[in-house]
């Protein structure tokens, strides 16, 4: 049921039969029927497919009803015998549900005690807090007796009220009485009839409607933070599922093209940052040449070409016919390139490590990027291309590689054997007989030396071969890995740009079904957040999260006129509204006191209701004193503010602890945060430091500074949102060159995360130092609805007066700035003020005569 306004027509609609509208409800009741005989055959069986109508009305109040099927006893002819368990079940389907308000239907000419509607009621509802009791049939009880000790509660009681209804009878069916005359009749019955008299007021179908309405509004009130987590909960799901399926196809060539390249350089980016370390893997590629090669080479033992025979062999052979006369150099030649040649063996296999630690880190890629789990066809081409790639530069590789080698055996150095005669002299007698230079000790002398010098080369190609596979393999790979498929790929057709983003159908229908119902729950979400910041109390939480901070003031003032007990002036200023002050926070540079921590305290003849929607604890921070003893110290802290250094302050440290120790001890949701301008930035930077733990507490900051050029105050329109729309472009450009376009997800940006804390923001329009989050939110807003929502997203998160000094002082990051804010219930208080102390002060909050304007500012 939708109540419509005033004048509009009545009319109806059905969900299996959209964009027909009914406007003769006899048609409805056909409609209702031919339904039910489609779903269940013309017979007497049931069906569990509903049959949704919407009614649209000025005599009805907003509803939801679900009719269901009467319980049954026995199965009649032409129904199955498990009829009764079936309708039971469909039931209590339903009736378990908590947020389910059951109507328990009994007629009033029948014994209670067996009412399958209490009944069964009963089981799922014991308490009786959403059993509505309604009798009908009041008016067929045998004369003689009547119902008024159940509508009074005496004979069987209900939480709530029974309400006795008098519907039409079949006769009033068949001669199809008009309803508002049955309503009519049903009115005059309860009013006239003596025994229902004094109860005609709550009486009657239009009075149950309105009970149902009114608890029902009850309902969802209580369930609002319980309805709020689901959403949020489920919404947070349906972001996760969809990012993870990925975008949806382009449906152009161009758009296919860009796509494909677009996926391929995210791919590229990847595979840089596994091998520059910011991703795992690239730490293999130096295992290798810091381990894997000196080992292999350390390895080379050369026992086969230096052993006694060979060397023997190969001085002899090299000699010739004629036996050398001081040192055989040819001998000395052969044996080194015979021992330098299993050098290539540690080279090349060096060369292939390198190849599959590139070919690993390609996997890793891949598996990195969703888009190329969403298209196999195009993980396998790119997969492909990259392996060939990797394939072509490591034949490269080796290439080069062995030529190192190859370049140690053609050419030795000179420098080493020139020292070879004097070792000679140095050992031994050069004119001792030729058949005594072949002895044991001279061979062993030549095998010492040419061990010497390979020892040597080994050393030298220890350092030369990564450089040259790190030039042939690693760097080509990080600089050029797909240069050739992007060279390919603007020759292919569309048919086969299709053919590679051509995805499983399923996956495109789970995603189109998954951003419909992410649009719709967005849509609850706004909705529902709404409601609960427009809770009839709001003004009244407003008004002591206010007052407990100006009693912050005065315990500062009291100090410093050493006031005291009976003397003191801050106690009203919380006993009033029922809390007790259990601490003061003092700071350790000056002792004076800048927050406190409220106990909330009701009497006992407060109702449950009001207990439930208020805080258990209040932290409050209070802002600049303009006396002496605290002037100093405020001002520092205030100077803090503007370099974004609150949070290395030891008055902040002491506020994070008992904030902190607070959340610890009873939890998030029975803690507020309350703050006036300088306190206003201390409780917001205390809100978004626990809420990146997870923990959301509720904040009500007053007049927190806003650190930018008030644009706010420009009176012209147009001039305004030109500097906006010129600084949000700057903003993001200045981020892109600073920081790069690096990708970031969901689950890590920290922007995102917060975006789930939703402060309660009040600001003046003419106080120049909060007013410029109206236009922060404002502006947003308009660059989403214009299509710069992109640009406006990276321009949000960042200060362009941080961004500068960045660039400027080209040090370390800086503080996040802390008005950057992703959501918040914004209150912009439009009342006209005198002055700037006026429009600054905290009293302005809980005046009762303000002109508000409220807005709720979500981060997408």
């Amino acid at each position: 049921l939708h109540k419509s306004d005033e004048g509009s027509r009545e009319y109806a609609e059905f969900l299996h039969l959209q964009r027909k509208r009914f406007t003769d409800f006899s048609a409805v009741r056909k409609e209702i029927q031919d339904e039910t005989d489609r779903e269940t055959g013309q017979t007497k069986q049931i069906s569990s497919v509903p049959i949704h109508l919407s009614i649209y009305s000025r005599n009805v109040v907003n509803l939801t009803l679900v009719d269901l099927p009467g319980l049954t006893k026995v199965a009649v002819e032409g129904q199955p015998d498990t009829i009764v368990q079936d309708i039971e079940n469909m039931v209590r389907s339903y009736i378990e549900k908590p947020n389910c308000i059951i109507l328990a239907i009994s007629p009033a000419n029948q014994d209670l005690a067996t009412s399958d509607a209490i009944k069964i009621s009963r089981e799922v509802d014991p308490a009786g807090e959403r059993t509505i009791g309604v009798l009908t049939k009041i008016d067929l009880m045998d004369k003689g007796t009547d119902a008024v000790d159940i509508l009074e509660g005496k004979s069987y009681r209900l939480k709530f009220p029974w309400i006795g209804v008098v519907n039409r009878s079949q006769a009033d069916i068949n001669k199809n009485v008009d309803m508002i005359a049955a309503r009519r009749r049903e009115r005059e019955y309860f009013a006239n009839t003596p025994e229902y008299k004094h109860l005609a007021q709550r009486m009657g179908s239009e009075h149950l409607a309105k009970v149902l309405s009114k608890h029902l509004e009850t309902v969802i009130k209580s369930r609002i933070p319980g309805i709020q987590s689901l959403i949020n909960k489920t919404v947070a799901e349906l972001e996760t599922e969809l990012s993870r399926l990925g975008k949806p196809i382009a449906v152009d060539a161009g758009g296919k093209l860009y796509a494909i390249m677009e996926i391929c350089r995210l791919f590229d980016q990847n595979y840089r940052e596994h091998l520059d370390g910011v991703r795992s893997g690239g730490d293999k590629v130096y295992n290798v040449f810091d381990n894997q090669l000196p080992a292999a080479l350390q390895r080379l033992q050369f026992d086969k070409q230096l052993s006694m025979e060979n060397i023997r062999k190969l001085i002899t052979e090299a000699d010739g016919y004629q036996p050398h006369l001081i040192a055989p150099e040819q001998g000395y030649r052969r044996l080194i390139e015979s021992t330098l040649v299993t050098i290539r063996g540690p080279a090349e296999a060096s060369v292939d490590a390198i190849h599959s630690i590139l070919k690993d880190l390609v996997h890793k890629a891949m598996n990195d990027i969703p888009e190329l789990k969403q298209y196999p066809a195009l993980r396998t081409e790119v997969g492909n291309a990259a392996m060939e790639s990797l394939e072509r530069m490591r034949e490269q590789s080796k290439k080069a590689t062995l030529q190192l080698v190859d370049m140690e055996c053609c050419y030795l150095t000179v420098d080493f054997f020139r020292k070879l005669p004097q070792e000679v002299d140095k050992g031994g007698n050069p004119s001792q007989s030729i058949f005594d230079r072949y002895n044991e000790a001279y061979l062993r002398r030549i095998g010492t030396t040419v061990l010497s010098y390979v020892n040597a080369v080994c050393a030298g190609l220890r350092h030369s071969i990564p450089k040259s596979i790190v030039y042939c393999q690693v760097r080509e790979a990080r600089r050029s890995l797909l240069d050739f498929y992007y060279t390919e790929l603007g020759k292919l057709e569309q048919n086969r740009l299709s053919a590679l983003l051509n995805e499983d159908p399923a996956i495109m229908e789970r995603r189109s079904a998954l951003a419909k119902r992410l649009e719709l729950y967005r849509s609850a979400q706004a909705e529902i957040d709404t409601v609960a910041w427009a809770k009839e109390n709001s003004n009244h939480r407003r008004s002591i999260a206010a007052s407990l901070v100006q009693g912050t003031y005065i315990l500062e003032r009291d100090r410093q006129e050493n006031r005291q007990g009976s003397q003191a002036l801050a106690p009203p200023w919380w006993e009033f509204f029922h809390f007790k002050l259990i601490r003061q926070l003092v700071d350790d540079a000056d002792s004076c006191v800048f927050g406190a921590i409220y106990e909330y305290a009701p009497p006992s003849s407060h109702c449950n209701d009001s207990i439930d929607r208020s805080p258990r604890y209040v932290i409050a921070f209070r802002g600049t004193i303009n006396k002496p003893d605290s002037f100093s110290r405020d001002f520092s802290l205030d100077i803090h503010i503007i370099r974004n250094g609150l949070h290395q302050t030891s008055r902040f440290e002491i506020a994070m602890k008992a904030v902190r120790n607070m959340v610890a001890m009873v939890g998030d949701s029975s803690v507020w945060l309350a703050g006036h301008s300088l306190g206003a930035a201390m409780a917001m930077l205390a809100g978004k430091t626990i809420a990146k733990t997870g923990n959301f507490l509720e904040a009500f900051l007053f007049n927190p500074p806003f650190l930018s050029a008030p644009i706010e105050r420009i009176n012209y329109g147009n001039v305004k949102h030109g500097l906006r729309f010129a600084s949000s472009f700057i903003t993001a450009g200045l981020v892109l060159a600073t920081k790069g376009n690096s990708q970031t997800s969901q689950s890590e940006d920290p922007f995102f995360i917060l975006s789930a804390w939703t402060p309660c923001l009040f600001v003046n329009l003419t106080d120049h130092l909060c007013s410029e989050y109206i236009g922060y939110f404002e502006h947003r807003k308009k660059m989403e609805e214009i299509g710069y929502g992109a640009i406006e997203r990276l321009a949000t998160q960042n200060s362009l007066g941080d961004l500068f000094m960045s660039v400027v002082r080209r040090s370390a990051e800086a503080a996040e700035p802390l008005h950057l804010l992703p959501s918040a219930y914004l209150t912009v208080n439009l009342t006209p003020s005198e002055d700037f102390k006026q429009a600054h002060g905290i009293q302005q909050w809980w005046r009762p005569d303000l002109h508000l304007k409220c807005n709720l500012y979500k981060y997408k």
